[in-house]
């Protein structure tokens, strides 16, 4: 199986635009099946109104299996994103993600927001957190994620290895996912391709298989969890009071009792 959790997807999309994505798809499509996320961005709060939902009808395609995601892109640790469990708009989407911009916001993400992905964007600089915050992520359940399309459309490709391999760093190599923000169909690599990548990036075989297929795994189960959790309690089925339980006993006491004696008449009938 493929995952790519991120692919852009415009908050006013063209005809162009659609015509791009569709060869993205086709080209994701030739790989193997896949797992796909269409990704919305945005600055302002989690909110459904703030963020528009994906048609995704014109999309499908056999072997690929599409999802919604959100990104929210934090500068500010102090303003209130929203980005908590309690908020209704995690119905809406399956996979919610931040952007940090500043190594303030990092660090407020990995221990306070409530979200799927913190996303890296390695060709920036100062936004990689410190061991210490990174642990309190992945601690908390939290997946990084690489976007390796990143070099793709940047001069900064030294600071973004750099930056990679500083994260595989403070993460130990755990929790790590790859993605491709790819912009075009050309930008897909193949899962060869990377893994090949995860041992530049100083990760363990291991844990580039994990990168390229369990962790995402991983996440979406997450991620399942989080539509289903309000308040930090997990959703769970009444438990039966004890008159309930009660009751069940002697229903199934009385049919076991009316079973015996069926039981007897049929013997007796076959002596006679």
């Amino acid at each position: 199986m493929f995952y790519d959790f991120n692919i852009p997807f415009p908050s006013l999309p063209n005809q162009e635009d659609l015509e791009r994505l569709d060869r993205i798809l086709s080209r994701i499509q030739s790989i193997q099946n896949a797992t796909v996320a269409f990704n919305v961005s945005t600055s302002d709060p989690f909110t459904s109104k703030a963020v528009e939902p994906v048609k995704r009808d014109q999309f499908e395609r056999g072997g690929v299996t599409l999802l919604t995601r959100v990104t929210i892109e934090a500068e500010n640790p102090k303003k209130n994103y929203q980005i908590v469990l309690s908020n209704a708009a995690n119905q809406s989407v399956d996979i919610l993600a931040v952007r940090p911009l500043t190594l303030d916001a990092t660090k407020h993400a990995c221990q306070n927001y409530d979200v799927d992905i913190i996303s890296i964007n390695c060709a920036s600089k100062r936004v990689i957190p410190n061991h210490a915050a990174a642990q309190v992520a992945t601690s908390r359940g939290i997946f990084f994620e690489i976007c390796y399309a990143q070099t793709f459309h940047t001069k900064e490709r030294a600071l973004f290895f750099t930056n990679v391999k500083r994260l595989v760093e403070v993460t130990r190599g755990n929790n790590l996912i790859f993605s491709s923000e790819a912009l075009r169909a050309l930008d897909i690599r193949q899962p060869s391709d990377l893994r090949m990548l995860g041992l530049l990036f100083g990760l363990r075989r291991d844990q580039v298989e994990a990168a390229v297929g369990h962790n995402c795994e991983r996440l979406l189960l997450k991620a399942e969890t989080r539509k289903s959790t309000v308040s930090a309690a997990i959703r769970v089925d009444m438990i039966p009071s004890a008159e309930t339980v009660a009751q069940t006993e002697n229903d199934n006491k009385r049919k076991r009792e009316e079973e015996n004696v069926g039981s007897k008449k049929k013997k007796k009938g076959k002596k006679q």
